[in-house]
């Protein structure tokens, strides 16, 4: 197993203001630290954390910058690129409420004007490159579904409309700016080339469009909803 060059890291508390922050965003108990690499070609960087709490996490970054997100609110864009079969960049962008997005990790997603203005994003900032962006990456996308699945199912049974970027979801079914499927019409779903597809393996479909996986907030959430809503696809 490979070393972890941040051990000494993991088990810092949070700095006063970055615990006075969570606090007051009721974030409860700390959990863990992460940094950026320690090396002196980081040496901007090195004192930038990542801080998760048990509601949320706090990220501070150079010239004084911090931000805390509640996994009740947020929402995340998740991007993962390979080259030549190998992991490249890994990155999540973090969008609060106001639509202020700050992308942490390796990489940034290719994100057009239009796709910002389609995801409500008012403001961006590039953050630091924490490392393991896999494993906080993986960590971020399963408590904001924990926390956010039920309540998003319940709003959908009182005949909300939940809006994941390029898709809408209801009671009835799933629609894109082109086509609309209701969910019995929704037998599959899936991944390829890191797009995300509805449907994929069937030449005529009424299904919406296949999106970019990573133009769509709560993946792993919308995905688990999918599952869900419809009662054909099995996973």
């Amino acid at each position: 197993m490979a070393k972890d060059e941040i051990e000494h890291i993991r088990t810092e508390r949070p700095s006063a203001s970055a615990a006075t922050l969570a606090a007051q965003r009721g974030l409860g108990d700390w959990i863990d630290t992460l940094a950026t690499k320690q090396g002196f070609g980081w040496k901007k960087s090195r004192d930038c954390r990542l801080y998760f709490f048990k509601g949320g996490l706090v990220v501070t970054a150079q010239d004084s910058y911090m931000a805390a997100y509640d996994w009740e609110t947020v929402r995340v864009l998740q991007y993962r690129r390979t080259v030549n079969g190998a992991p490249s960049d890994a990155c999540s962008t973090l969008i609060d409420p106001a639509g202020n997005a700050l992308n942490i990790g390796y990489g940034r997603p290719p994100l057009f004007k239009s796709d910002k203005a389609a995801l409500g994003i008012t403001s961006w900032v590039n953050g630091p490159g924490f490392l393991y962006p896999h494993m906080w990456g993986d960590h971020i996308q399963k408590w904001v579904t924990h926390t956010q699945l039920a309540g998003t199912i319940a709003r959908i049974q009182r005949g909300e409309t939940v809006n994941f970027g390029p898709y809408t979801v209801d009671q009835r079914g799933v629609s894109d700016k082109k086509n609309s499927a209701a969910w019995t019409e929704i037998n599959e779903i899936g991944f390829t080339l890191g797009s995300f597809m509805f449907n994929g393996h069937q030449k005529r479909s009424t299904a919406p469009e296949s999106a970019n996986a990573y133009v769509i907030p709560n993946l792993d959430l919308f995905v688990k909803l999918c599952h869900h809503l419809s009662p054909y696809v099995k996973g």
